[in-house]
């Protein structure tokens, strides 16, 4: 089925509602389905939520690369696992929030960079979870 995405200035572009196989190339039919907004559906809280632009290498390993536009929520809660946007010293940084025995650490994806083990001392803070990743292709 295809539908409509609409983004908030109210322009639509037409959306397939379904699986997009890599293979074969599915039977698509021109059936209208009901509107889908655009925004509401990358930015399910834009009340609390904010973008950034990736810079640099780190998270390649979770799929974000430089020039990447982050959506990122300050209402959503940080959990282990989770990909942040950190204020680390002074400086922004994106990184998966973990665990290194016991301890709270910032764990770069991508194997050149060593995981950032939080002290005591740091200025540290968890501005919001990443909640999308959009790139022109």
């Amino acid at each position: 089925m295809i539908s409509k995405l609409s983004a908030s200035d109210g322009t639509t572009i037409k959306f397939f509602l379904g699986s997009a196989p890599c293979g074969t190339q599915p039977h698509v039919t021109e059936d209208e389905g009901t509107d889908l907004n655009f925004s509401a559906y990358w930015v399910p809280n834009p009340r609390d939520s904010y973008s950034v632009i990736a810079t640099g290498d780190s998270m390649i390993g979770a799929r974000i690369f430089a020039g990447d536009m982050l959506v990122i929520d300050t209402g959503r809660e940080a959990r282990e696992g989770s990909i942040v946007v950190a204020w680390l010293n002074g400086e922004l940084t994106v990184k998966r929030l973990g665990t290194i025995d016991g301890a709270t650490v910032l764990i770069p994806e991508n194997p050149c960079y060593a995981p950032i083990s939080l002290r005591a001392d740091d200025d540290f803070r968890i501005l919001g979870v990443v909640t999308s990743v959009h790139r022109k292709v």
